[in-house]
């Protein structure tokens, strides 16, 4: 049977896999791609043990799917709880923020610069929208947001990748330095049993890593919320000084 381990996955709320009617006694499971890792003890007692590809992956059938699945879910609340601005992600207003947003999303990311800038996107479902603000001088806010499809999150390194493109984004709209981290917060579309909820969790640990990056640009995940309950809604979101706002919609 599926089960989660005492081993935790890189920097993230999530931990190695294993299944012991499957695998052997030291490999684990990748708990996003289903990768089949072995592990590799520790050369010294200066370093710690490593995993290693064995090029082979977990099958997941019918009968585990709804473990992992389960598992995800599991994750994805330790990581979502432990955020500390869940509260700056509200309801509200989105036409009238549409209407005076200055970096409305089209397809790529998009950012924006000023005291009052906003930056969003429309229809999140069942995509998910990864926005993102920095505080500069003169009271000033770099924002900006990407709308992710499923195959921009079919993988951990996709999630990744995405990130990473807001995050160049969010820099090249101005040569003004940051006076503070770059806030990411994350918003999903729907919330029902079609959802894979891996997917969402892929953008949840992806910028867990990139917080966790030692690199001089300081990032950190501050919130996360899935709004809308049926498959049917959609979400509009959009991020601004005061944080981060959103309607839910019915679809046709």
């Amino acid at each position: 049977m599926l089960q989660e381990t005492n081993n935790r996955f890189a920097t993230t709320s999530w931990m190695w896999l294993t299944d012991p009617d499957e695998v052997e006694n030291d490999e684990l499971i990748h708990p996003f791609d289903c990768e089949i890792f072995r592990v590799v003890p520790a050369q010294s007692a200066q370093t710690s043990p490593s995993a290693g590809p064995t090029g082979d992956e977990y099958q997941l059938d019918d009968d585990n799917q709804a473990g992992f699945d389960a598992i995800h879910r599991r994750a994805l609340a330790r990581a979502v709880d432990a955020l500390p601005h869940n509260g700056r992600i509200a309801a509200g207003d989105t036409d009238a923020l549409h209407a005076e947003a200055e970096a409305d999303m089209g397809t790529g990311p998009t950012a924006a610069i000023g005291a009052t800038a906003l930056a969003g996107t429309g229809g999140v479902s069942p995509c998910v929208a990864v926005l993102a603000r920095a505080p500069v001088g003169g009271g000033r806010w770099r924002v900006g947001c990407s709308h992710l499809s499923a195959n921009e999150m079919g993988s951990l390194q996709e999630a990744k990748d995405a990130i990473n493109q807001l995050l160049t984004s969010l820099a090249a709209v101005s040569q003004d330095a940051s006076n503070g981290p770059v806030e990411l917060y994350v918003v999903g579309g729907c919330e029902d049993e079609n959802v894979a909820y891996e997917e969402f969790g892929r953008v949840i640990a992806a910028a867990q890593m990139r917080a966790a990056d030692p690199g001089p640009d300081q990032v950190r995940l501050a919130g996360a919320r899935v709004p809308a309950c049926a498959g049917e809604q959609y979400v509009d979101v959009y991020i601004g000084a005061g944080g981060v706002t959103y309607s839910v919609h019915q679809g046709d």
